[in-house]
């Protein structure tokens, strides 16, 4: 899903994912992703661990999706994936 926000005077798309995928940073709340850039920016600085398959897949998939490079429920699945990896699913 696409929806337009309003950012400093300019209309952006924000990609959403059909369903949001639940994380847990740390032993705080269950946070809720809705979409890529979502997903991009707890990869990148909110994520516990750096490393893994499914980390560096999912980063590259988020910023390819931000760019309609690759396929929405294909990156949703691989940020589930490396929330499994990081032990953070809520």
């Amino acid at each position: 899903m696409k929806v337009q926000n309003m950012n400093n005077g300019h209309i952006q798309d924000t990609i959403l994912w059909s369903e949001p995928v639940r994380v847990r940073v740390g032993y705080g709340f269950t946070e809720i992703i809705r979409g890529p850039c979502e997903a991009l920016e707890h990869l990148n600085w909110r994520w516990p661990v750096r490393y893994g398959d499914y980390h560096a897949k999912a980063v590259n998939e988020c910023a390819a999706c931000l760019q309609r490079r690759v396929p929405l429920d294909e990156v949703r699945e691989t940020f589930i994936l490396a929330s499994i990896e990081a032990k953070m699913l809520g």
